[in-house]
């Protein structure tokens, strides 16, 4: 028993430290940090709308409320979305840090296979594997399924994006292994549209 809890405390020291090390890198100037996923996944031949995504949380450019900080309650903000266009099977929800230096944003959120006849999102969704809805939660940067909420070092302002991508086909993942990286790979020539909604949150 003693063996197990040490090696349960190892855990999740080590998903601390991966957190804390992820956020202690600002990028450079000029570096300007990862990519930005909704602008660099092509859609298929054929699909080219965009998805206009909006929140009842926060607004577009605007500062990221405590509540929804790991400064605060930590929990998800609203999220809205356009309809996609014809041919869409489902939506995934991902929410990045693009303000660090590193190769991949941090990853805060992933929702996928969210039915196609929804486009929104309440806030304050549980950390459930499997939502009413059908849709499915991924892990974010601290391995846990769910939302985190942004926490930056104190001083620095990073930008959050909550991005929506409708598919033309639902996700075949294993919920046990679906992060961020398995759901973008996925993903790949089965994006239709995509939308990006953008706040910003200053570390405390």
């Amino acid at each position: 028993m003693t063996h197990l809890l040490a090696k349960a405390a190892g855990s999740l020291a080590a998903a601390a430290l991966l957190v804390a090390s992820a956020y202690a890198q600002a990028p450079a100037a000029g570096a300007g940090g990862p990519p930005v996923l909704a602008s660099k996944l092509a859609p298929p031949k054929g699909g080219s709308s965009r998805l206009l995504v909006t929140s009842g949380s926060f607004s577009g450019g605007s500062d990221i409320d405590d509540r929804y900080t790991q400064n605060g309650d930590n929990m998800s903000p609203s999220l809205s979305w356009s309809k996609g266009p014809s041919g869409t099977q489902s939506y995934v929800v991902l929410v990045e840090d693009t303000g660090v230096n590193r190769p991949e944003p941090i990853s805060h959120w992933v929702i996928y296979n969210i039915p196609s006849t929804t486009t929104s999102l309440p806030q304050n969704i549980p950390g459930d594997g499997t939502l009413e809805n059908g849709a499915m939660q991924g892990k974010n940067i601290a391995q846990k399924v769910g939302y985190i909420g942004p926490k930056p070092p104190a001083g620095q302002t990073h930008p959050y994006h909550f991005q929506v991508f409708a598919l033309n086909a639902k996700l075949q993942l294993d919920p046990a292994t679906a992060d961020r990286n398995a759901v973008v790979a996925a993903m790949k020539n089965k994006v239709l549209a995509a939308g990006d909604l953008v706040g910003s949150y200053t570390g405390k």
